[in-house]
């Protein structure tokens, strides 16, 4: 495949992603996707921290003035290295908005491309009635099913880490190589692909973890051969120290917070955030036409819809998907419908559901929560659906191409790539999920004035909702007063354990330990009380809280 041709997909893929994004595009600056402040916030902020704190001789990975008075460690939820590490440059260059916003549309691109790459090296091996000139579009269609899949369309509102999928593509098509030939350049590919999964989520390097052994032991190779070649063993080598490398320096501060014990989820926690078969199944529940109709199947509430259960596969890659999976045949195929088979059956957690409705039928996650380190600290099993939706975006294309190949047998094959097109706007129109919305990122006012103040005391903000978020995080950057919260992964569960007398403010047990953390400023967001234990009469009630000043939504109290 020549230069141009490469230009020409890259091309594609970012013309796409600049259109299914925009209005982005015309405030990359100042906006980030998002219809709220969420994590979108959190990371941002974390992209400024890094080069801030390398640039004032700071510890990046440990922040004294976050959860004051203990510290906060990065390690409670994701650092992201590949974003607040290495794109530094960017960040000092252009500011943290534009940084994240390119790390955001550079991942669809990537993802498409490669994605793109690894349809292609395996449509040319497919056997069928097809002409050469339908691959292309065979491989685009994988490409975009799985970089436009609505596990990645919801996670463009804020969750960074996980959006980097391309590294997952890369991961197969080079494991896929060393399996077929055992280059040591194709296992340091691999490494090198792994590594930078890990280095953007360590959930990703988690499932990588369980999921290529299933493929390497699919794929049909002759075990004996295998551990008596000595590439095998100089490849582990070389992959062992090129994910040593780059991996451990950002592996430290993990095991650090493991050893404290504050990185494992609850059961319960680990069962809700789990994928349920119906999930897959179900058109895109995003979708401005049909969307509201297919709601209720996966989120049987009143209440608003979370969108971490928003798997998809989306119809038209499931039936092609399907379809592949009946006319494939090969090593490589073998162990891509293996891998799927392992993916959706973690993605279901420890218990199953249906349709958030526990049946409290326990699933091997449950076994691996016990065996295997670090598996107690998965949260979101559910995530486990991106090897699914990656390896339906493959077979996808493929059913395509033997489907359209099949009919161009009798069809100009002119028709029959007007034909294959025609499925890929179809696709893509189907995974749309309407206008994508953005928000400003900037500081509140009350954090204006808080810059402005003299005391370098502590602050608090309620209700937790409020303070143990994103936008806390991020608004520390501009008032500079230390906190008495943080946010990540693991936080928010440890912090009302470990602190349960804040669930109960504005009572006198929540103040006496403001009180013993020496804070001054108590902040209340009004806004975010409508799903709270108490309201705003119930705080300028409490004798102990002194009002002084509402700026926007935020009410400021000193403690007398």
């Amino acid at each position: 495949m020549r230069a141009r041709s490469h230009l020409i997909v890259i091309a594609f893929f970012a013309l796409l992603a600049i259109l299914s994004t925009y209005p982005l595009i015309a405030r990359f600056s100042t906006h980030v996707i998002g219809d709220s402040k969420l994590d979108n916030y959190e990371y941002v902020w974390k992209m400024w921290w890094f080069p801030h704190a390398l640039t004032s001789g700071l510890s990046p990975f440990t922040i004294p003035t976050l959860y004051f008075p203990y510290g906060y460690s990065l390690a409670y939820g994701e650092i992201t290295p590949l974003h607040t590490v290495f794109m530094t440059p960017f960040t000092l260059l252009f500011g943290e908005i534009v940084s994240y916003n390119l790390s955001v549309i550079g991942s669809t691109i990537l993802t498409g491309w490669l994605t793109f790459l690894l349809a292609r090296r395996w449509y040319l091996r497919l056997e069928g009635e097809f002409t050469p000139r339908l691959i292309p579009l065979a491989a685009l269609f994988a490409g975009a099913a799985f970089a436009f899949s609505l596990y990645r369309q919801h996670r463009l509102a804020g969750h960074l880490p996980l959006l980097d999928t391309q590294w997952l593509a890369l991961s197969i098509f080079a494991f896929d190589r060393w399996l077929a030939q055992r280059r040591l350049r194709d296992a340091a590919l691999t490494a090198a692909a792994v590594s930078l999964s890990a280095l953007s989520s360590w959930y990703y390097a988690f499932m990588l973890l369980l999921l290529l052994p299933v493929y390497t032991a699919a794929y049909g190779l002759n075990w004996r051969g295998l551990l008596t070649d000595g590439r095998t063993w100089r490849s582990l080598l070389i992959a062992a120290a090129i994910v040593g490398v780059l991996c451990l320096p950002f592996l430290l501060p993990y095991l650090q917070v493991a050893g404290e014990g504050a990185a494992t989820i609850p059961v319960e926690d680990a069962a809700f955030w789990a994928a349920s078969p119906t999930d897959y199944l179900v058109p895109n529940p995003l979708h401005p036409l049909w969307g509201t109709l297919v709601r209720p199947v996966i989120w049987p509430f009143p209440s608003p819809m979370i969108t971490e259960f928003l798997t998809s596969i989306g119809l038209a890659t499931l039936v092609l998907g399907l379809y592949g999976s009946r006319r494939t045949r090969g090593k490589s195929w073998r162990a891509l419908k293996w891998l799927i088979a392992a993916a959706f059956v973690l993605s279901l957690g420890p218990y199953l559901t249906l349709s958030r409705l526990p049946l409290g039928i326990p699933l091997p996650d449950l076994l691996l929560r016990e065996m295997l380190p670090a598996a107690d600290g998965i949260r979101s099993w559910g995530r486990f659906s991106v090897f699914v939706m990656l390896g339906f975006s493959l077979l996808g294309g493929a059913g395509l191409l033997l489907a359209v190949g099949s009919a161009g047998a009798r069809l100009p094959g002119r028709r029959a790539q007007i034909a294959a097109a025609g499925v890929v706007a179809l696709m893509l129109f189907e995974s749309w999920t309407g206008p994508t919305p953005t928000v400003r990122v900037e500081p509140r006012l009350v954090d204006l004035w808080l810059a402005e103040q003299p005391s370098a005391a502590p602050i608090m903000e309620f209700p937790l909702s409020a303070a143990l978020s994103g936008p806390g995080m991020y608004y520390t950057r501009f008032h500079g007063k230390p906190v008495t919260y943080g946010y990540g992964t693991y936080l928010p569960l440890l912090y009302v354990e470990r602190h349960p007398a804040l669930l109960g403010f504005p009572d006198g047990a929540s103040i006496d330990q403001l009180v013993e953390w020496g804070v001054q400023y108590v902040l209340v967001t009004v806004n975010a009380l409508d799903y709270e234990g108490f309201t705003l009469q119930d705080v300028t009630a409490q004798p102990r809280l002194e009002f002084v000043i509402r700026l926007g939504e935020v009410e400021v109290y000193t403690i007398r």
